[in-house]
């Protein structure tokens, strides 16, 4: 549990113009839900300007890193506050801010010492990331122990 820091002007564009607080909140439930992630329906997010609090229970470790990211990963948001209280102890993921010029096989490099595990961090970021070579500066990525 804890706040992490985004990118705020990076990530997927889910809003033009947001209203209220219900509404971004409603379109961020809505794109968790798009993105396939399971479980997504077992957290409460609210947004208060650009900052969006998770709050749940009952999914894994995993799970929630991957709907933090996802939430993070949307142009606007520039906090995310953890209070998901999750049903394992696996350990947790290190979270890495793409770079420009940045490859999944050079992250894999610098955090495995092989670039060859490019696959593995691809993997942890499904369903956000589509293919491999699709990613973008200012996205964060969930980087498994």
């Amino acid at each position: 549990m804890g706040l992490f820091d985004f990118v705020k002007e990076a990530g997927e564009k889910i809003w033009d113009s947001v209203t209220s607080h219900d509404d971004a909140a409603s379109k961020i439930q809505d794109h968790l839900k798009k993105l396939g992630i399971p479980d997504a329906d077992k957290v409460k997010v609210n947004v208060d300007g650009d900052k969006a609090t998770v709050s749940g229970e009952g999914i894994s470790q995993e799970l929630k890193e991957k709907i933090l990211v996802a939430i993070g990963n949307v142009a606007g948001i520039s906090n995310v506050e953890d209070n998901v209280k999750t049903t394992d102890t696996t350990t947790e993921s290190k979270f890495y801010t793409v770079k420009s010029g940045d490859t999944l096989s050079g992250i894999a490099k610098q955090v495995y010492g092989d670039a060859n595990q490019y696959n593995k961090i691809f993997e942890a970021n499904k369903p956000m990331l589509s293919h491999p070579d699709k990613i973008y500066p200012g996205q964060s990525l969930r980087i498994p122990a």
